[in-house]
């Protein structure tokens, strides 16, 4: 049993340790201000769909109403039961540029989606891929913004996609729908904020598919989903890594305001449950280092709450208290600057009770990822 003289070196660790990695983030953050390139490569948008004839004309009415001019969408139907691919068929004479790619069978060498992805891929004919969900509604300057982050030596561009029921028309039945909801919401932020400041520091590591793009040739370097194929999900995350680790490839973060696509948030419970240990799964395949790091720094993070509620406990933990204090002061400086720089209202009233709930969300899902199992569009994984 340590003495409890060392009880506040003991607690000043986690203390400093998240002084530094939240000084670093913000310092990523600050280097992913790109400097955008005059370049307009042609675009060929990637959308893999499956069962999503409520969501498709919005999107849509969404891709083609893009400020730039050289682009293809093309969907790829994933054995859709529903209209999904006659949705697309009807819109094929009103935009030329549309392309309808058909899967009518699953491939047992590639999970279902990054097979899906492949196909659509494959028929392309864009210099840079951009992806994003049927469930989503890019604004008019997606596209522009999003190329326009391909300077000469940078081959990934990573983007903010926020949760807005709003946006879907959707709006919180009781107390617990708008939590969750402002919850989903926080912790979308907050993840997004970690994944431009890693990025920045050229530490990529996550990401969102509902908004990235690569250039075909990065793509062709590292020869597809094929080295990640082991894994359902991580079309996203797990290309990213791949490309930081085995690529010369610069990686941005496009942050701007006009680059955020809004998509629909999990409308109950068990949907967000299912969502959520699906884009943990991943996790199970992340390098060992990026695991450690997860596992030392939200255990480092669960100390700093001991060590809060113990002060109040007894005087040999004194040294809680300030030290929580110094953790929540850089919790929130991260989170104000970073919103700010993503060009959205900082949440200063829910930010104590996120930052408490993210906790045990991490700790639940991180072992849902591994553990359990979800569904993914009606099929059990």
């Amino acid at each position: 049993m340590p003495s409890f003289e060392l009880i506040p070196i003991l607690l000043s660790f986690p203390a400093f340790f998240y002084i530094a990695t939240y000084f670093a983030l913000l310092f990523g953050l600050y280097r992913s201000k790109s400097i955008h390139t005059v370049a307009s490569p042609f675009i060929s948008v990637i959308v893999a769909a499956r069962n999503e004839e409520r969501h498709l004309p919005g999107l849509l009415d969404c891709l083609f109403r893009q400020e730039y001019s050289g682009y293809e969408v093309i969907i790829v139907d994933d054995r859709s039961s529903d209209k999904t691919a006659d949705i697309v068929r009807s819109r094929l004479s009103q935009y030329p540029h549309l392309k309808l790619i058909s899967v009518t069978a699953t491939d047992p060498d590639m999970p279902a989606k990054k097979s899906a992805l492949t196909k659509g891929i494959q028929a392309s004919k864009g210099e840079v891929l951009l992806f994003t969900d049927a469930d989503c509604l890019p604004p008019p300057t997606w596209i522009k913004e999003m190329s326009a982050g391909f300077e000469e030596k940078v081959g990934v561009v990573a983007g903010y996609s926020p949760y807005r029921p709003s946006a879907f028309g959707i709006k919180a039945r009781s107390l617990w729908e708008k939590c969750l909801f402002s919850f989903i919401q926080y912790e979308e932020l907050k993840i997004s904020l970690w994944a431009a400041g890693s990025i920045g520091i050229r530490k990529a590591w996550l990401c969102t598919g509902r908004n990235l793009a690569y250039r075909r040739k990065v793509w062709d370097d590292i020869g597809g989903f094929q080295r990640i194929k082991h894994s359902i999900s991580g079309d996203d995350d797990l290309f990213l890594q791949l490309v930081q680790r085995t690529t010369a490839w610069q990686i941005r973060y496009i942050a701007s305001t006009d680059s955020h696509v809004p998509t629909k948030p999990p409308e109950s419970f068990s949907e967000f449950v299912d969502q959520r240990t699906r884009h943990f799964s991943a996790g199970k395949f992340f390098p060992a280092s990026l695991k450690l790091f997860s596992v030392f720094f939200y255990g480092l993070n669960f100390v700093l709450y001991f060590g809060l509620a113990a002060s109040f406990l007894s005087p040999s933990f004194a040294w809680g208290l300030p030290l929580f204090s110094i953790k929540f002061a850089v919790d929130m400086f991260f989170i104000v600057l970073g919103s700010r720089q993503f060009g959205i209202s900082p949440p200063f009233f829910s930010f104590p009770f996120m930052e408490a709930a993210i906790l045990f969300y991490n700790m639940i899902f991180g072992l849902l990822g591994v553990l359990g199992t979800f569904r993914w569009k009606s099929e059990l994984k």
